[in-house]
């Protein structure tokens, strides 16, 4: 039996873990797999209990962090550390839920997705541990002080210097304790040297693996411009959903986009844009809101250009579906998604840092000229991609082999 828990900050690592299981079955459906699941419960309850994984709600409550702000201006080691930290990613409480959770289940392994207080009740118990990320580091760990002023943090250097230390150490004896790791991010020397992900994959323990994302080859049957009303227009995706340090970011990245479409649509009046993740805006020619569309991926088939903060599960789909995208962060004060920003535009992709709606039209003007069928248009995405988008099965072969393997006891198995 695998039991699956992700982190509960944000959808990608829910939805990698479903990609992960999904894959699984269809290598070994006799496997028992169970997550435990503690966030967006309502909408992802159902999509696990479809492939066949049992769902545990081991939140008790439900949880988004994408409705609000969740972290201090304040950055230190009582706001950061206890405040956030603690709360989030090192619960005591939660670490114990999941401690009495593998008593109950004895799985032969345990696969995280970034969740650390799952990552330390494995390592506590014995249990085989497959750590799935998409950091190399703690986010913290990979930024400097000077990036998070320009944020707008007041930072006490001293703290969150020792914040550092504390997390990199628990970090790296993580990885050491970890029996697999799995990324779906390509190393970047200039960002990922000397961390500790990149010396478990000169190790060989950390396999880069491509897209860990559903099958891109299901079609859900939806017809998109039919239900969406979009007839044969040329439209955008632009999606303000996900995990948000501070609300106000989201509000003006959310005006920036409508300001800036209006004056796109009067460059081009048969250009339409579907914003993702809200619903309750005043009515705007051309713009269609939908909070959720459950055909994501026949969305962006469709569409023009997709508009998208810099989530990494984001990133691996449109990058395995060769979909033209434009990456914006609103703010430096969104600090858990900079290092990505950064790094897609180190692989090539179109950034933007910030909210101004001109320089926004100008890039999403850009590329909607832009001939996709050109020589290395989507030279950036094979780089996410490699070699061909199926991540997910390879992460699944290499989960069901240490499952294979997990009868020997655990210090044999590292000894080997």
């Amino acid at each position: 039996m695998i039991l699956f828990a992700p982190n509960p900050t944000g959808s990608g690592h829910n939805m990698r873990a479903l990609s992960i299981a999904q894959a699984i079955k269809k290598q070994r459906p006799d496997m028992a797999l169970t997550v435990a699941l503690a966030s967006l419960q309502p909408t992802f309850t159902p999509l696990f209990e479809k492939a066949g994984v049992e769902v545990v709600d081991i939140a008790g409550r439900l949880v988004d962090y994408s409705k609000k702000s969740n972290l201090s201006k304040e950055l230190d080691w009582a706001n950061y550390i206890g405040g956030y930290i603690a709360n989030t990613f090192l619960s005591g409480e939660r670490i114990l839920s999941y401690l009495a959770l593998i008593a109950e289940y004895k799985p032969a392994v345990l696969v995280s997705d970034y969740n650390m207080a799952a990552c330390l009740a494995a390592i506590f118990s014995g249990t085989p541990l497959v750590f799935v990320t998409e950091r190399y580091d703690f986010t913290l760990c990979q930024l400097e002080d000077s990036d998070l002023a320009d944020g707008g943090f007041e930072v006490n250097a001293l703290e969150m210097a020792r914040a550092r230390t504390a997390l990199h150490s628990q970090f790296s004896w993580m990885i050491n304790q970890s029996q697999l790791v799995l990324t779906d991010k390509p190393y970047v020397a200039s960002l990922d040297q000397g961390t500790p992900v990149a010396e478990a994959l000169s190790a060989g323990k950390a396999h880069f693996v491509g897209p860990m994302i559903r099958d891109i080859t299901v079609q859900s049957g939806l017809n998109v411009r039919a239900e969406l009303n979009l007839g044969d227009s040329p439209f955008i995706v632009a999606s303000i959903s996900g995990t948000t340090m501070f609300s106000q970011n989201k509000e003006a990245l959310l005006a920036a986009y409508l300001e800036s479409f209006k004056t796109l649509r009067e460059q081009n009046p048969e250009l339409k844009m579907v914003l993702l993740g809200r619903q309750d805006i005043q009515a705007q020619e051309g713009v269609i809101c939908v909070p959720y569309y459950p055909d994501w991926m026949g969305l962006l088939r469709e569409a023009s250009l997709l508009i998208s903060a810099p989530g990494w599960i984001t990133v691996t789909e449109i990058s395995a579906l060769n979909i033209p995208t434009l990456f914006v962060l609103p703010s430096k004060s969104e600090y858990h998604e900079l290092e990505a920003l950064r790094r897609l535009e180190l692989l090539g992709f179109p950034t933007h840092l910030g909210h101004d709606q001109h320089r926004i039209v100008e890039l999403v003007a850009g590329e909607l000229e832009k001939n996709t069928k050109t020589a290395g248009y989507f030279a950036p995405h094979q780089q996410v991609a490699a070699p061909d988008g199926e991540g997910a099965a390879r992460a699944a072969t290499r989960i069901i082999e240490l499952c294979q393997g997990a009868v020997v006891p655990l210090t044999e198995s590292k000894a080997a």
